[in-house]
């Protein structure tokens, strides 16, 4: 059965992880569906972010905040759904549906919210209270997830459990041989990216040699480079512009760390794993716990203690043998995420939900 598809984002042409995982789903549902991307934000005058298949069809129709602003978009947004025969809208990123509140109830499309964080954090926010009502279902990335939405919410919407794929699982993994620790992320508050200079700070004392390099853009960015300065560590540390050329980054790298107050299910850490790179991480909630096997394929250590994640740097950075035997480990564990499984309990999810 074969269905078209609107994803929503609100911007096609960002970097971060949730335009990530769309554009690897999108492209991959594209070979058995017709799939349309419609961005909110405004078409850029260059052709950035990631690429999608030349059959993927792009629609742009910039949003604005502000209650007025909200109101008109609600109009034109209904409006453009109305004017296609759409099997499925898919929002990626639950905050959008504010914008689609009228086609949600003048529309007999399927209305389908996917859950980049989770219920935890979010549940209080009027964004999820309307999708668990009005939605046909609920996406989320972890089974503790799940759990949360239907405790937290009572949701009409079905919840189903989709995880995010691994992009991709390279020839090579990584030599492990760099004495450098990455991190990759938005320099916003989520990330504690705070924190992680903090352990860095005290692992650095016994280990000068090796170097932390942090890609991202955010808020966060001059308070995180003052600290930098503030520690010390400026010939050590390293904070740079994010970049397309990841794979690069996962090679050079011995350790991923994860710092992060919480998660949805992080694609960090499944593209760290694809190329044999050892993780250790906060135990936030909640996508870590379930990618990380503690002590197998990498450490999880207990939501914000800065000592305890030094110490298990210190393990991964010191005995060259566990590192190469958590890489292998991650690497293999890590095919359960592979793009092409993923991809049919997508369409399976589709092809049932449009069958209603």
């Amino acid at each position: 059965m074969k269905v078209k598809l609107l994803f929503v984002i609100r911007d096609a042409h960002g970097w971060a992880g949730t335009e990530r995982v769309l554009n690897l789903v999108s492209n991959a549902l594209s070979n058995r569906h017709e799939v349309e991307i419609l961005s909110l934000s405004p078409r850029p005058s260059e052709n950035i972010g990631y690429k999608y298949k030349k059959e993927i069809k792009r629609s742009y129709l910039p949003v604005s905040h502000g209650v007025i602003n909200v109101v008109a978009s609600n109009f034109s947004i209904a409006t453009f759904i109305g004017k296609s025969d759409y099997n499925a809208v898919v929002l990626a990123g639950i905050g959008e549906i504010k914008y689609f509140l009228l086609a949600a109830l003048l529309h007999s499309t399927k209305i389908v919210a996917w859950e980049h964080f989770n219920a935890a954090y979010t549940h209080k926010r009027f964004n999820r209270k309307f999708a668990a009502r009005y939605c046909s279902a609920i996406i989320v990335l972890t089974s503790q997830d799940s759990a949360d939405w239907e405790r937290l919410l009572s949701p009409k919407a079905k919840i189903v459990h989709i995880p995010n794929p691994v992009p991709n699982f390279p020839d090579h993994a990584a030599a492990l041989t760099s004495k450098r620790i990455l991190a990759l992320g938005r320099l916003e508050e989520q990330k504690r990216f705070d924190l992680l200079l903090d352990a860095y700070a005290i692992f650095s004392r016994t280990h000068q040699d090796w170097r932390l390099r942090i890609r991202g853009s955010g808020s966060k960015e001059k308070e995180l480079r003052s600290k930098v300065i503030s520690l010390g560590l400026e010939e050590r540390v390293e904070i740079l512009d994010p970049t397309a050329d990841v794979d690069a980054e996962y090679s050079d790298a011995s350790i991923y760390a994860m710092s992060s107050k919480f998660e949805g299910f992080p694609m960090t850490l499944l593209e760290a794993m694809a190329y044999g790179v050892p993780c250790v991480s906060f135990a936030c909630p909640n996508g870590p716990s379930e990618i990380i096997h503690d002590g197998e394929d990498g450490y999880l250590v207990r939501q914000g203690d800065v000592a305890a994640l030094v110490v298990r740097l210190n393990q991964v950075a010191d005995d060259e043998n566990l590192r190469r035997h958590m890489g292998e480990k991650a690497r293999e564990n890590i095919r359960r995420y592979d793009i092409g499984r993923i991809t049919d309990i997508w369409a399976a999810f589709f092809e049932k939900l449009c069958a209603q």
